[in-house]
């Protein structure tokens, strides 16, 4: 009955209190628990005693039945908590001396510390779903048991350093030894003699797992074993001579005493059984997920556990031994990881900058720069001070470890000093590192941090907007040269949403360094080196256009400003419905293909930006041909000006000619095409006209249609590109004129606009004091190397070419008419100041005229 159940409980838990208070009647030092518990558990330690122990208490309360045990009656998920429950008494009333002696006790009472600690780290974890105050403090109380560093102050430590010295032997890398299997029992003879060697009875009360601990110890090996290999080349037997002659070895300053040396090997076993525990917490880990809200109080405890054994170890051995020891670097190499597990970002960048071996530090720092990354901690890592270390990771201010010639002490191993580290410099290059490993195709796709911008965020928070820039040139670059163009046996890689997120990704990157290079203080200093760090990679649309341009090795601002410019108009071209299907398509585009693409598709605004930056870049005028010129006469020949009068659809597709039920240009496109000419105009002070001009319908037939608004909006928006840059491109408003006929078949009269501008040109602007005769040159006021853009020869040659021969005897009238009533005196023929025909143009003319006239005949 559950009555008679609770009743046992109720008694047992009385009994308990009782027992765990009364004085025992035999001996009053002990307790009533004390002694009863000694004795059912005499001849058991650790979990055997713990498994007999509670397997009694369960049999006393089924009636006594021997044949029920723990594990019969309970699952093994609760096991260790009810263990923990019939533990208890033992780690608050421990075993004393009277019963064993001191040596045998406090091995006892370790164990049994041990073994209710692990209890406690099951507890913690079970309860600590909903119980995180009551987890926290059974953690702490884990690590008070299993750590507990008070056995090594009663250690003399007195002749450790002749000891440590005398089995180096004068050996450089002394913990480096070829290890062979059968040196792992000799080694454990040696152990076994020097503890037995030191005791009366010659007893080894030490228990096995103690030893094999100790003998795993890499320090104990690199001791003991070559020692062991030399007496046995000189014939010394393994028994007790073999100790005295040990002691003789070690003796190079004083005699060092057989205690002493028993001292030494207990100290050793005791870090040993310290770093097992350690492991033991570590690995307690495991049981607690990193949802729980005691994890990072668990690894917090861990990880001030391992900075516990790693400041004992190097106070109660000598420091030449214990800064070499190899257990040191793998303690601080468990406290680097518990901090990480944790999210302790500065403690593990402590414990990493604290290893002894350089190659373990670096390994670790790298760890660290990119699991901080990994965790979404840039702005941590940061606010950071990464500065230079590894001046002073060994300070030692011990007289004894002094060189006695130099006053200072120099470590025997080379290898293994402390180097300077600049931590920043070395963060930056991981970061590099891996955002270069990162950048291939095959792992584009997944879901991975973007270390191009961390490492151009950490650029940028300390100034260094120049190699901020940089970061951003090279993502960029890197990103545009991860892809291939496509072929019949080698289809597209990339998917659509990849496509865009690769666009979007280089776009970002050239906007942000061609702001991040203006940034830069000094002007002279805004430019970047295009091989410098971009050697190691393959070649890019970026990398590809310098060379175009001339071989540019040294990326200016303006040649920056321009990739920018090149990336927008990629991501605008690759989200139109009519752009190539292929990603690589587009990104290997040269300048001059991008610009009759955009323009073919309607993107006349994108166009120009680029075609203007292009030239910008150029050097001179290959060929004669100015870049910018000729593709801004490219454009208005072949795809705006046929739009204007509507002749035809620009709907072609770029890949396969296929058309769209949408018309190109849009009557979007040209109107944010005509908005950006605005802009430019004012921005740069020169004279046009806006887009509300309605020159177009003195010829076109006015008709409310879409394809009427269409056609009257593309007319405006040709004659604001003529006008605009008629003085800065020559012979612009000609080969609009050519083009009108062109598409007309020379059957419709050209607008006013277009006659006026080739024949007087724009007078806004026109510099007074140059102007003379109509056929001469005049400069725009405020444009550098601009003309006028009146040619009103070009004009008569342009009629002539399409047999309007009445037009251009017009043309002759209106210049010769068209008079300037300036002072006499300020018209200097030899300036160019006078009104005439050209007069082969004229006998030309004349002879078409008769030609034609007498052919009619």
């Amino acid at each position: 009955p559950i009555h008679q159940l609770a009743l046992r409980s109720v008694i047992y838990s009385s009994a308990l209190s009782w027992a765990v208070h009364q004085p025992a009647p035999d001996d009053p030092s002990l307790t009533v628990l004390d002694e009863n518990l000694s004795n059912l558990a005499h001849g058991h330690i650790g979990i055997t005693a713990a498994q007999s122990l509670a397997d009694a208490f369960i049999a006393s309360s089924f009636n006594g039945n021997p044949i029920v045990s723990l594990t019969r009656i309970i699952s093994p998920a609760s096991y260790g908590r009810v263990m923990l429950r019939l533990l208890a008494p033992f780690a608050e009333f421990p075993l004393h001396s009277s019963l064993y002696g001191v040596e045998e006790t406090r091995s006892i009472n370790e164990n049994t510390k041990e073994i209710t600690a692990e209890c406690l780290l099951a507890e913690g974890a079970a309860i600590g779903k909903y119980d995180s105050s009551g987890a926290e403090k059974t953690w702490n109380v884990a690590s008070e048991l299993l750590m507990d560093t008070s056995t090594l102050d009663f250690m003399d430590s007195g002749h450790f350093r002749d000891i440590f010295h005398g089995l180096k032997d004068e050996r450089e890398q002394w913990w480096t030894f070829q290890y062979e299997p059968h040196h792992e029992d000799i080694l454990m003879r040696v152990v076994c003699l020097i503890l037995s060697s030191a005791r009366s009875d010659g007893q080894i009360i030490e228990t096995r797992d103690e030893i094999s601990r100790l003998c795993a110890m890499q320090t104990i090996k690199a001791l003991f074993i070559p020692t062991a290999m030399v007496a046995s080349d000189y014939g010394v037997p393994m028994d007790g001579t073999f100790v005295d002659w040990l002691l003789n070895n070690v003796s190079i300053h004083d005699q060092v005493s057989l205690q002493s040396l028993y001292t030494f090997v207990k100290t050793m076993m005791r870090i040993s059984n310290l770093i097992h525990r350690l492991t033991t917490l570590e690995s307690s880990l495991n049981l607690v997920t990193k949802e729980s809200a005691v994890w990072t109080h668990s690894c917090s405890v861990t990880l001030n556990a391992s900075l516990d054994v790693i400041a004992n170890i190097s106070s109660c051995l000598p420091p030449e031994m214990s800064r070499e020891m190899p257990e040191l670097p793998t303690l601080w190499s468990m406290a680097f990881q518990t901090s990480m597990k944790g999210y302790l970002w500065d403690d593990a960048l402590q414990a990493c900058i604290s290893n002894p071996l350089e190659e373990r530090k670096k390994e670790n720092l790298k760890r660290f720069i990119l699991g901080m990354i990994d965790a979404e901690a840039m702005g941590k890592l940061i606010a950071m001070s990464l500065t230079v270390v590894g001046e002073e990771i060994f300070p030692s201010t011990d007289p004894d470890v002094m060189d006695d010639d130099t006053d200072s002490f120099e470590p025997n191993n080379n290898t293994r000093e402390s180097r300077c580290i600049d931590l920043f410099e070395m963060a930056s290059n991981i970061i590099q590192e891996a955002a270069f490993e990162n950048s291939t195709l095959d792992r584009f796709g997944d879901n991975r941090p973007n270390y191009w911008g961390c490492l151009y965020a950490l650029y940028a928070s300390r100034g260094n907007w120049k190699e901020a820039a940089r970061a951003m040139h090279m993502c960029a670059t890197v990103s545009s040269s991860i892809v291939k163009i496509p072929s019949s046996d080698r289809p597209e890689l990339l998917s659509k949403e990849a496509s865009e997120k690769l666009i979007r990704d280089i776009t970002l990157s050239t906007q942000t360094c061609a702001h991040a290079l203006s940034l830069v203080e000094d002007p002279a200093c805004r430019y970047l080196i295009s091989g410098s760090q971009a050697s190691s990679t393959p070649s890019s649309i970026f990398q590809r256009d310098a060379n175009d341009i001339g071989a540019i090795q040294v990326l200016t601002e303006d040649h920056v400003q321009w990739l920018a410019s090149h990336a927008i108009a990629l991501q605008r071209l690759n989200m139109d419905d009519l752009s190539p299907d292929s990603i690589a398509t587009i990104l290997k585009a040269s300048s001059l293909e991008l610009i009759d693409v955009l323009a073919r598709l309607g993107y006349y605004d994108q166009a120009i930006a680029i075609a203007l930056e292009r030239s910008a870049l150029s050097e001179g005028r290959p060929g004669g041909i100015d870049l910018f010129d000729d593709a801004l006469k490219h454009i208005l020949r072949k795809y705006l000006v046929p739009a204007a009068i509507h002749t035809c659809s620009n709907s072609e597709s770029f890949d396969d000619g296929e058309t769209d039920s949408s018309p190109r240009p849009t009557i979007s496109q040209i109107r944010q095409s005509s908005h950006t000419c605005i802009r430019s105009m004012h921005n740069s002070l020169q004279y046009g006209v806006s887009s509300n001009s309605t020159n177009s319908m003195c010829w076109q037939e006015n008709r409310h249609s879409d394809i009427s608004v269409r056609t009257s909006m593309a007319m405006d928006l040709v004659q604001q590109y003529a006008t605009i840059y008629a003085n800065s491109c020559h012979g612009l408003s000609n080969s609009v004129a050519r083009a009108f006929l062109i598409s007309t078949g020379g059957e419709l009269d050209l607008p006013i606009w277009l006659k006026n501008l080739c024949m007087f040109g724009n007078t806004e602007g026109v510099d007074s004091s140059s102007t003379g005769g109509l056929f001469a040159q005049h400069r725009v006021s405020g444009v550098e190397n601009s003309r006028n853009a009146a040619d009103p020869a070009g004009l008569i040659r342009v009629f002539m070419e399409f047999g309007r021969l009445e037009d251009a005897c017009d043309i002759v009238i209106d210049v010769l008419s068209s008079k300037n009533y300036e002072a006499s005196s300020n018209r200097l023929p030899e300036k160019g100041n006078i009104d005439y025909v050209p007069y082969d143009l004229i006998d030309t003319l004349w002879n078409t005229i008769e030609a034609v006239a007498s052919s009619d005949v």
